[in-house]
């Protein structure tokens, strides 16, 4: 009796406390978690789906997927290579895990169906989101809301579309699904007791992250953060078994700083492809890099709430509206580290979400500047995850606080969710294909040179859009194009195309004394000459294409036996015909009636005859051959 007097005396809170109400929420959730999960984790798999599906049917862009896929012969001829992936690096990027799931998508799907590899990126992506969701829920103990919250922004926020839809970009959904993955395992770590194989695992994909990408190698770091979080005392031990961690860090750092210098790390890994990046490196000051690095800093929060005019790279500019902003980044970078250290005196949310933010980006805030670019949507896609941690907390605990508005404050929060799915849609669809994709930054950064000399290329090749590409090419020129012999070339082939062979000469002229480096160029200018009737002047040329890196080879080498026919030389023209055919296995009919014309000058009627023959078999309305074969008696 006393007892339950007791309880009938204790005060009745009709207003609950802030814990008090998290709580009772941690309480219902626990009790009836099963719908709730479910139910969020289907609409996240649904709303990634409306996000990405758009971009299934994009194509390879000439940014990086050249050098990772289609001239990547690792990709394009995996079986047998899988080993040599581990002992070699790609566009100054030793990560090959990355380039064996590549390997793996070409021998299922086949190097030329981009498709396959989107898909793929697509997947890992989505599994990434689910262990986000996950992730936020065991750091919360079980709240929904703010889990759900923090994985919708991580699956389908604008910024994410580069390392989704791009296909080089593989590194980053791979390197972020074992990168997530640890934080899972080491939190399962601490909160079962310490329970030693959890760290053994997390110690296995925090290796398996590296291999990925390089950006991997700060989760040490992060793991301090998760002690902090959990109340855990930083003490010797828990120093202590992190040092593999530090130990494969400062490994994976040494290779990746070596590599990109232009290394092959003590002889242990070799090039493949082109030895360049994306864009070609740049050295700054230390004030610049100050600068920059403030100013990316500045960005990356700017475009977590207004993800507009996101642009495949953001060039350092010496002059332009956005430069005023470089020195006030370094402001707003220092306020907001200074605010989130006060801070921890009250809540430990800021110094650990926006701490998370910082420590995963601050490898790529160009203190070490690599490429044109100040800054990349790709390097917010694990970093974003503390800062949609924040946002999503600061969120549930403003809808706790004040039940009036708790309404308001989640329609508010899904209605920009909204905003970000419209844009991401908007997104995905600049990479569609190089013209869609440098089309949109020439609109947004309208003096780039390089922008407009990848866009007149494709359009020129892949669209025929000639006078577009010339265009495009000679405002490439305008503005100082000088990295090598691009636009030059494609002006040549443009006005070859049209038939202004004089200019196309012009220009091929220009690219060769520019240092052309493609067999190419030598053989399209070959080409121009002998369309102007002057089959001397291209012989040389067509002699020096195949000195050179040529992937028509074959075609030049035709060109050059019509070339010794032209001048009267049928026994070079004959060799060269030979080789074509009978060890080339050229199935082109001109090269077959060109070796009979040959013969028949050399006085091999027989052998003539044979070549027309096979002319009309591989092309029955070839009446140069019909004539041919007319003359020599044969009907």
């Amino acid at each position: 009796m006393s007892k339950n007097n007791k309880y009938q005396k204790k005060p009745i809170n009709t207003q609950p406390s802030v814990n008090q109400a998290i709580e009772n929420k941690n309480t219902l959730t626990k009790s009836s978690p099963s719908y709730g999960k479910w139910l969020a984790i289907g609409v996240l798999i649904i709303t990634l789906f409306v996000a990405f599906s758009g971009g299934f049917d994009n194509q390879f862009v000439d940014w990086d997927d050249h050098v990772y896929i289609e001239n990547d012969y690792l990709v394009t001829e995996p079986k047998g290579h899988y080993g040599e992936a581990f002992k070699s690096h790609v566009a100054l990027n030793y990560h090959p895990l990355t380039i064996v799931s590549l390997m793996i998508n070409s021998a299922m799907s086949g190097a030329e169906n981009p498709k396959a590899f989107i898909i793929t990126n697509f997947i890992i992506h989505l599994l990434n989101t689910l262990m986000v969701f996950w992730l936020i829920m065991l750091l919360t103990k079980r709240r929904l809301m703010p889990s759900f919250f923090t994985a919708l922004l991580f699956a389908i926020h604008p910024m994410r579309v580069e390392s989704v839809t791009w296909i080089s970009e593989r590194k980053d959904v791979l390197y972020g699904f074992f990168f997530i993955a640890g934080c899972l395992s080491y939190l399962y770590y601490l909160d079962s007791g310490k329970i030693r194989k959890y760290l053994i695992i997390s110690l296995l994909l925090f290796i398996l992250s590296c291999l990925s990408k390089a950006q991997a190698v700060v989760l040490p770091i992060v793991f301090l953060l998760f002690d902090y979080w959990r109340d855990r005392k930083i003490d010797t031990k828990a120093i202590l078994e992190k040092v593999p961690f530090l130990a494969f860090s400062l490994l994976f750092g040494l290779i990746a700083t070596n590599v990109q210098s232009g290394g092959d790390f003590h002889g242990m890994i070799h090039i493949i492809g082109e030895q360049r990046s994306a864009l070609s490196m740049k050295v700054f000051t230390m004030v610049d890099r100050i600068q920059y690095a403030g100013y990316g800093f500045l960005m990356y929060f700017y475009h977590l709430f207004l993800p507009l005019n996101l642009c495949t790279f953001y060039p350092y500019e010496a002059t332009g509206p956005n430069v005023k902003f470089y020195s006030f980044g370094v402001v707003f970078a220092l306020v907001v580290v200074g605010l989130t250290i006060l801070s921890a005196r009250r809540t430990k949310l800021f110094l650990f979400g926006i701490g998370f933010f910082a420590v995963t980006v601050a490898l790529v805030l160009q203190f070490i500047s690599v490429g044109a670019a100040i800054m990349a949507d790709r390097y917010t896609y694990i970093p974003y995850i503390g800062l949609f941690f924040v946002l999503a907390m600061l969120l549930d605990k403003l809808a706790e606080r004040n039940q009036s508005l708790k309404q308001v404050v989640w329609v508010g929060a899904f209605a920009f969710a909204g905003f970000c799915l419209f844009q991401t849609k908007k997104q995905v669809e600049t990479w569609q294909n190089t013209g869609t994709l440098f089309g949109q930054i020439i609109k947004l950064y309208p003096n780039d040179f390089r922008a407009y000399y990848t866009y007149g290329k494709y359009v020129g090749e892949k669209e025929g859009k000639l006078d577009e590409s010339i265009s495009a090419n000679l405002k490439a020129i305008e503005l100082g194009y000088k990295e090598d012999a691009g636009p030059w070339e494609n002006l040549g082939t443009a006005y070859g195309i049209k038939g202004d062979t004089k200019k196309a000469i012009e220009y091929f002229s220009e690219a060769i004394k520019r240092g052309a480096s493609s067999g190419e160029t030598y053989m399209n200018r070959g080409i121009a000459y002998f369309n102007l009737n002057q089959a001397a002047k291209a012989l040389p040329d067509f002699e020096k294409s195949l000195t050179m890196k040529n992937e028509k080879q074959t075609q030049a080498r035709g060109f050059l036996g019509t070339a010794f026919l032209a001048t009267g030389n049928a026994t070079k023209a004959l060799e060269n015909f030979n080789q074509v055919i009978d060890k080339e296995g050229s199935t082109d009919a001109v090269h077959w009636y060109n070796r009979g014309l040959s013969k028949q000058t050399l006085g091999d009627k027989s052998g003539a005859i044979a070549d027309f023959k096979k002319t009309l078999e591989l092309q029955p309305n070839y009446e140069a051959a019909k004539k041919s074969l007319a003359g020599l008696g044969v009907n």
